[in-house]
């Protein structure tokens, strides 16, 4: 009885690995935001690095400049459509599971690597790519909470900037700066599209102020280390009653994948000593 439940624990945490679905429903893109499907091809912070550099030497933008960290912005404008981006199963089976039954939140991707992986990114995560660009830039910036919203600022030509790739705001440079907005929510809402942000107030709020991060924090860490340990047991965690199977010995029922590791052609996997 032992040697059957190990072997169902074994196939329980093994199975999960084979299947590419999302446990969460991914938002279609909208046709309203700026997104390219052409620019996909973009799918590490390298090739984004250089993607960004290439037009900044043909345009002649200083790498630490305003100009740069705008067109680092627009170009994620249209490397995104809003919507978070998920774990599937056979990526991190653990990770999407406890997405779906306990929050959400810990099935979404933080690293950027792996959001630059697919088209749709949340406002969160598509900050979270574009501070790790800025970061290797050694380019200054903090990040910027609202009420159901987060944006970043950039310190750039010595003063701080607004930046929101994800909601995507009609905004001019001054209007974007510190010294304009002050970080009062209701100066910057006003520079986004109601026809396509509905309920901008609730991601706002009223008469509110912007809660501001650390400069040059890394956020996230808790759940990338999260996601770490779960990814790593994920693909190997069904090792561990498998092993405990053949160390007890005398198991002579038929398993179909250990029958495949094994290379037995049998329909019978004895693993009697």
């Amino acid at each position: 009885m032992q040697k059957i439940l190990l072997a169902f624990i074994t196939l329980a945490l093994f199975l999960p690995n084979l299947f590419t679905a999302t446990l969460q429903t991914n938002l279609p893109y909208n046709g309203k935001e700026k997104f390219e499907p052409a620019l996909s091809g973009i799918n590490s912070v390298a090739r984004l690095k250089n993607y960004t550099d290439s037009i900044a030497t043909v345009k002649n933008i200083p790498p630490h400049s305003y100009a740069y960290v705008e067109l680092l912005g627009t170009i994620l404008e249209r490397r995104f459509y809003h919507g978070f981006s998920h774990y599937a199963l056979s990526e991190n089976w653990m990770a999407a599971l406890a997405g779906k039954l306990v929050k959400a939140d810990y099935s979404c991707k933080v690293q950027p690597e792996e959001i630059l992986a697919h088209g749709n990114a949340a406002c969160s995560q598509q900050a979270l790519v574009m501070m790790q660009v800025l970061r290797d830039k050694n380019i200054s910036y903090r990040s910027l909470g609202f009420p159901h919203h987060y944006a970043i600022e950039v310190l750039a030509d010595g003063q701080w900037y607004f930046f929101d790739t994800n909601m995507e705001p009609v905004i001019s440079k001054e209007q974007r700066s510190l010294a304009h907005w002050q970080h009062r929510n209701d100066l910057v809402k006003r520079y986004y599209d109601p026809a396509i942000h509905a309920d901008i107030n609730y991601q706002f709020g009223y008469n509110a102020t912007a809660l501001i991060g650390p400069v040059n924090e890394e956020p996230g860490r808790r759940i990338a280390f999260f996601h770490t340990a779960t990814g790593v047991l994920s693909k190997i965690g069904w090792l561990i009653p498998l092993l405990l199977l053949l160390y007890k010995g005398g198991f002579n029922i038929y398993v179909p994948f250990v029958s495949v590791m094994m290379r037995r052609k049998s329909p019978v996997v004895s693993l009697e000593g």
